[in-house]
């Protein structure tokens, strides 16, 4: 550092207030570039080493100036310089390298940009050369190089350079940039009061004592400062946003507060679609916002649903293959219509009817700032974009700050999860309505020969009785006959077709009323066959008088399930089954009781769970989707079962209001 000062005595401490500063200058200079290519967390650890070199050369600077700075002396022309000490060329080797560094990763994140972000960190590059030259021509006077005085130039080059593009290209947020100075401006006057405070307090107290100032008030200062800075900086920056920002701290604190509602996992991606453009119209005043969701059987992405003027968007089709998602894919982070329109007017021929196509897309959505929304993990086993958040322009006219921007691509981070949740939900669902149509077909399959067995006798009877009809049409005690026998034939085909219809369609669950008897009596009838084959007696004792309010097709399946494996676990040697039906509160019970071998406590324990079964033909699915259905009704399904003695499965079903 330098001065103009004609007091040497004077210099000496000007010199040591500016490498004061000087020590965090490399830290600053390579922390604000991390910052702006959105990489300090990914190097904290460089910044953190970083921050230590600083306060090393801090110490050094107050403490230890003999073999820092010893003496600052009248060399060049008016100027009063630095005369080095040994600890100084470290601190030369430390801000080359913290520069230099700063400046390699800026280089590398400019040749990834593109388009106005390629432009705002050209500016940014130019800008800190130019300052690090201006710092150069400093360096070399201290070598005793005499250098035309343009340092001082060129840092005002440098600051109109920030200026215009801060103004022009966007580069940093002046809003935060004025915000962040007040906080920060505010927390070094408390800061500094409190040090000064602490030191000259200190150095009483201690040279009451020893005699002498000592260095532990100093010590005691920096730990003080330490352990205050984070929660004091809190308090600042909310004082100043309440006070100079209540308009951008009302929507942020509203943001804020439904942000948990927006990244929780849901299982209907309507949800989502429906609270994203309410949200963030409402709390960032904007003209309109919608949300596209992809829509996985067509392969396109669909406008889900929106606010103002997104409304009218709902419906929309966008193609998977379209310029817009493939722009999206591409840019990851989202994108302006600003900034496509900067992108095409600098594209080259054969990009330019690309961007053309983006732009046409987003003045389709009356989109100014679409948000993507893309998944990472590992169930799409590739990149995918999942949703949009399609943004409008602000009713202020004001364009999105970069905390805008940053907090939305947060949001976005977090709805992807969601949705992905989403997802697979629905997969799970889809996939287990097949597994329950593949066991009831597989019981249907077991079935058939029964079925056709209990079939073939009334048709037998018909044909028989077609044959025989026209001959004995005028014999009275024939047509009695046949007036009671008919109908009950046609009635057990009729339960025996009914039952197989039923049983076999696929469907939305339907709850009506219903008499649980008449589903118990078809599941019996299709299962006839069995049951005589197995030698089993059956007993039906009917004593409820309320109906349920179930869905025929899903209780069928129940009560097939359940009735045939009771049929099965007595085996060939035969037993009674009993189905019996009460009213109990506000419930209809049916018990299915069967005079079999029984199960152990530990299968009794694990008798719904999935793939779990005792029979070597078995596939472990059929009770545990019964104990579902039932539940799907409100129900329950209870198993008791002693060794030797049978067992009686209990089934609860709400009652028909």
């Amino acid at each position: 550092m330098e001065s103009t000062c004609n007091d040497p005595g004077l210099n000496v401490w000007i010199d040591k207030f500016l490498y004061t500063g000087a020590a965090f200058a490399p830290t600053a200079f390579l922390y604000s570039i991390l910052i702006i290519i959105n990489k300090a967390k990914k190097r904290n650890k460089i910044i953190l080493l970083s921050c230590l070199c600083s306060l090393v050369f801090l110490f050094f600077n107050l403490f230890f100036r003999s073999i820092y700075i010893p003496a600052v002396t009248h060399r060049i022309s008016f100027r009063y310089i630095a005369s080095p000490g040994p600890v100084w060329y470290l601190f030369i080797l430390f801000f080359t390298c913290a520069t230099f560094y700063g400046l390699f990763e800026l280089h590398i994140e400019r040749n990834k940009s593109i388009g106005r972000r390629k432009t705002q960190l050209t500016y940014l590059f130019i800008a800190y050369l130019i300052v690090i030259i201006a710092a150069l021509f400093y360096l070399l006077l201290v070598f005793n190089i005499e250098t035309p005085p343009v340092d001082n130039f060129l840092v005002i080059v440098y600051s109109f350079m920030m200026a215009y593009a801060i103004l022009k290209h966007h580069l940093l947020d002046i809003e935060i940039v004025i915000k962040r100075g007040l906080v920060y401006s505010v927390l070094t006057g408390f800061n500094t009061g409190i040090f000064v405070s602490l030191i000259f307090v200190g150095n009483y107290f201690f040279s009451g004592i020893t005699g002498y100032n000592s260095l532990w008030s100093s010590v005691i200062g920096a730990f003080v400062i330490a352990m205050i800075f984070q929660p004091l900086r809190d308090i600042i920056q909310n004082i100043v946003d309440r006070t100079f920002f209540r308009a951008r701290y009302n929507y942020q604190q509203i943001l804020n507060k439904y942000s948990h509602t927006l990244a929780q996992p849901m299982a209907d991606l309507s949800r989502f679609a429906r609270i994203a453009p309410y949200l963030l119209t409402k709390s960032m005043k904007l003209s309109g916002s919608s949300v596209m969701v992809l829509d996985r059987a067509t392969h396109n992405y669909v406008v889900r649903a929106g606010e103002r003027e997104g409304r009218a968007l709902e419906g929309t089709v966008v193609p998977e293959t379209s310029a817009l998602v493939k722009e999206l894919m591409k840019q990851e982070k989202g994108f302006s219509l600003e900034e496509i329109m900067d992108l095409e007017k600098n594209a080259s021929e054969k990009d330019k009817k690309h961007y053309q196509e983006v732009l046409e897309a987003m003045k389709a959505l009356k989109s100014v700032l679409i948000i993507p929304s893309i998944s990472e993990g590992q169930y799409f086993h590739k990149a995918t974009l999942l949703s949009t958040i399609n943004l409008s322009r602000k009713l202020s006219e004001e364009s999105f700050s970069r905390e805008d921007v940053e907090f939305l691509r947060t949001l976005a981070n977090q709805a992807a999860i969601s949705i992905e949740y989403a997802f697979i939900l629905e997969e799970l669902q889809r996939n287990q309505k097949q597994i329950i149509q593949s066991e009831k077909l597989a019981t249907i399959g077991i079935t058939t020969a029964g079925v056709a067995h209990e079939l073939k006798n009334p048709l037998t009877y018909l044909h028989t009785l077609g044959q025989i009809l026209p001959m004995k049409w005028q014999d009275k005690e024939f047509m009695e006959s046949v007036i009671k026998l008919l109908p009950t034939e046609t009635q057990r085909m009729q339960l025996i077709v009914e039952g197989l219809l039923d049983y076999s369609r696929s469907r939305e669950l339907m709850l009506k009323p219903l008499d649980v008897s008449t589903v118990t009596d078809k599941g019996l009838a299709l299962l006839a066959y069995e049951i005589r084959k197995q030698r089993v007696e059956v007993e039906t004792n009917y004593e409820h008088k309320k109906n349920t309010l179930g869905d025929p097709n899903r209780l069928m399946q129940v009560f097939m399930n359940v009735i045939a494996n009771a049929v099965q676990a007595m085996g060939e040697a035969g037993g009674d089954l009993t189905i019996t039906t009460k009213d109990e509160g506000t419930c209809v019970v049916v018990m299915v009781t069967d005079t079999g071998p029984g199960m152990s406590k530990e299968q009794q324990t694990r008798i719904f769970d999935s793939f779990f079964t005792t029979k070597e033909e078995g596939t472990g699915l059929g009770l545990p989707i019964s104990k579902k259905i039932v539940e799907e009704h409100h129900g329950s399904m209870e198993v008791e079962s002693k060794e030797g003695k049978g067992t009686t499965f209990t089934i609860s079903l709400p009652a028909a209001a």
